[in-house]
């Protein structure tokens, strides 16, 4: 593959994380398939315990703990220091993250923050570069996760 290939790869993969961001910040977690695959595999358990597997189930679990009704109010996701290794159709790559969830109800007032890292597996699809495997992790968090937490969000 061409130089020029690689970095237009590497800059779609990118794009995606963006978009991740995008989304979340949006709360309009039925657009995930635009990040993850159908039957991507979340592994979750170094911060709240939880191996997901499939879009569906993390966007109920998104829509729960961060949607409408939740905890969980406005929130600001960045990630930064990608770096990426393209071998054809598969992709490794790990990003930081920042990420800051405001909280309302009983959390009013207060934020939860955390940084940390993805360790993505990706895979080129028809509609483009999409994480098939992702390794959440964080390194420091500051505030009451219980504002991520809450199972009370619906679906609007």
């Amino acid at each position: 593959m061409s130089d020029l290939h690689t970095l237009l790869d590497l800059r779609a993969i990118e794009m995606v994380y963006y978009r991740y961001c995008e989304v979340i910040d949006a709360k309009d977690f039925d657009r995930l398939d635009e990040i993850f695959t159908m039957d991507a595999v979340g592994d979750y358990r170094s911060s709240n315990g939880i191996l997901q597997q499939g879009v569906a189930p993390l966007a109920d679990r998104l829509f729960r703990g961060m949607g409408p009704g939740s905890d969980c109010g406005a929130t600001q996701h960045n990630v930064s220091n990608i770096r990426a290794t393209i071998d054809g159709d598969q992709a490794t790559s790990r990003a930081h993250f920042y990420a800051v969830h405001a909280g309302l109800n009983a959390h009013a007032g207060q934020r939860y923050t955390c940084w940390g890292e993805y360790a993505d597996r990706w895979v080129r699809t028809p509609a483009g570069w999409r994480v098939a495997e992702r390794q959440y992790r964080n390194f420091l968090t500051e505030g009451p996760v219980a504002i991520i937490r809450a199972t009370t969000g619906v679906r609007p």
